[in-house]
């Protein structure tokens, strides 16, 4: 096999200084890299150009991987994803091994195919999108599980005081053609007036709203359980008729990639879309909230990112 570079994160859950030595001999030519050493990842691509690199691995958890994934959208260089954090969503979604030894051997195999990337004015995302709720509490969730137990109260506040917000989706086909779900506990009238929309406008109100390029984000979340990362499409799934209390119960229902459960949501599939409302919402990618993301332009790329997988049996 050809030269690789391979970028690791120690500080990823499952990974440490110990297991380096497996991965790169399991691995053969390959140069390696602690990302703390690279700095900016946009100087990744060049310093694998200037060592002979002809594809790029990645161990750690979904933030170092999807960093350097984003440095590789777009070009010819394959993308080996050794999985190596707490979650591991976007090992998970593309169905590769969670133990990194057998994840090198998906790499050395060679076998390599494309997968989608949603993109936000511009900005690529792997997994998921969200607005609303979910994005307004990320960042005190983060501070949190960082050990600072004192913002409890902060969250606690924010989810309460958090009022359901109108969103104004537009699809890039009839309303009626993009929809794939609706809860049997949605009014009548709004099913009805769903079914009937010939439009690619509609007005909503929820909680909040994701839009999913594969079928986990957060602690394995199965938000979208049936959406695939080669297909060309996202998934827009709408809580509209949930308490708060109904949405942390749903979460909690398909934590760690259990099986679907969503009475009273809605979902559409979609190339494309604009996400738009009267008020300016929080937003976050792939659990990063990125500030003066509003309204949102989305659109799903087609084989714009290339792994190496397993086979297509």
């Amino acid at each position: 096999m050809s030269r690789g570079l391979l970028i690791y994160s120690l500080k990823a859950r499952s990974f440490n200084a110990a297991l380096l030595p497996e991965i790169v001999a399991a691995l053969g030519d390959v140069i390696s890299r602690d990302i703390e050493e690279i700095g900016s990842t946009g100087t990744i691509l060049q310093y694998a150009k200037e060592n002979q690199c002809e594809w790029i691995g990645v161990a750690g958890g979904d933030g170092t991987v999807e960093s350097v994934a984003a440095v590789v959208v777009g070009t010819q260089i394959p993308l080996g994803i050794i999985a190596a954090g707490t979650f591991n969503n976007f090992a998970r979604s593309l169905d590769l091994p969670l133990d990194p030894i057998e994840a090198c051997k998906i790499i050395v195999g060679g076998n390599v195919r494309s997968v989608d990337v949603g993109f936000a004015n511009g900005r690529p995302f792997f997994e998921c999108l969200g607005s609303g709720l979910d994005a307004e509490l990320y960042p005190v969730t983060e501070e949190i599980k960082s050990g600072r137990l004192s913002l409890i109260l902060d969250f606690l506040r924010r989810a309460y005081w958090f009022r359901r917000q109108i969103f104004s989706l537009t699809l890039d086909r009839p309303v009626c053609d993009a929809l794939v779900h609706v809860g049997n506990n949605e009014s009548r009238h709004l099913v009805r007036a769903l079914a009937r929309n010939r439009t690619p406008s509609i007005l909503l109100s929820a909680l909040m709203i994701t839009v999913s390029n594969g079928p986990f984000f957060g602690m394995n979340f199965a938000v979208a359980p049936h959406e695939r990362m080669d297909d060309g499409l996202l998934t827009v799934s709408v809580f509209s008729r949930y308490s708060k209390l109904q949405l942390w119960w749903h979460f909690a229902s398909i934590a760690f990639g259990r099986h679907e459960y969503r009475p009273k949501s809605i979902a559409f599939r979609v190339a494309s879309l604009r996400l738009a409302g009267p008020s300016k919402l929080p937003v976050h990618l792939d659990g990063t909230p990125v500030e003066d993301l509003w309204p949102v332009d989305m659109e799903c790329k087609r084989a714009v990112l290339r792994v190496f997988r397993k086979p297509v049996q």
